[in-house]
């Protein structure tokens, strides 16, 4: 019984939701640490989709060249424990590899990925989408392949030369985790990994980048 609590616990700080988003429409969750946490409804899915916002005190470039740097996925991106650059399709393209940790008794799981990046030359907004490949390598012995995943940024320039990130994600983990339980846990996962964005932009090489393609 104590280990099952605590699979729960753990759970809930994986992938949690205090109130359910009906109809199609935003619900904003929480507010914390200067973001704004949404849920609403999937069209096309029992599972939430979950959307934050928050500002960066950041250029486009800076947060592009932090995710662009696949390796280092595992240093924020919350319970990765593995990543690697799989092909560059071109400088605004990339297929990429991650293995997420998933707590015992259950298996890890790991996707790929296609990013596709652009830039809006009137409104000066940058767009990141990204959307599962998983056919892309074989499946590994012992961890499940996550299939469906999208993820969709969108980077807004203020006048004040901060960005303003509008993040949204929708995701099945697969496997045999019921869609309620998924749907209890789906908050602080998005939460710690937008924290870990923050944190690392802080360094040299991501703050001093300058990317031509987005000037």
């Amino acid at each position: 019984m104590k280990r099952t609590f605590q699979l729960t616990l753990l759970l809930l700080s994986i992938f949690t939701v205090n109130s359910i988003a009906q109809n199609g429409e935003w619900v904003l969750q929480k507010e914390t640490d200067g973001l704004k946490v949404y849920l609403r409804d999937a069209s096309n899915s029992n599972l939430k989709e979950v959307k934050i916002e928050t500002v960066f005190n950041a250029s486009v470039s800076t947060i592009v060249s932090l995710l662009k740097d696949v390796p280092v996925y595992p240093e924020w991106i919350y319970k990765c424990t593995g990543s690697k650059l799989l092909k560059t399709n071109s400088q605004t393209s990339s297929t990429y590899y991650c293995k997420i940790d998933f707590p015992w008794p259950m298996s890890d799981r790991d996707f790929i990925a296609t990013s596709k990046l652009w830039k809006d030359p009137e409104s000066k907004r940058v767009y990141l989408d990204v959307k599962g490949y998983p056919e892309y390598i074989p499946q590994k012995e012992d961890i499940v392949r996550i299939e469906d995943i999208e993820i969709h940024y969108e980077f807004i320039p203020q006048n004040d030369g901060t960005v303003k990130m509008v993040y949204q994600l929708h995701s099945d983990p697969a496997g045999s985790i019921p869609s309620w339980l998924v749907n209890m846990v789906i908050e602080n996962g998005p939460i710690n990994t937008v924290k870990g964005m923050r944190r690392m932009m802080s360094q040299p090489k991501y703050k001093n980048a300058q990317l031509s393609y987005l000037e």
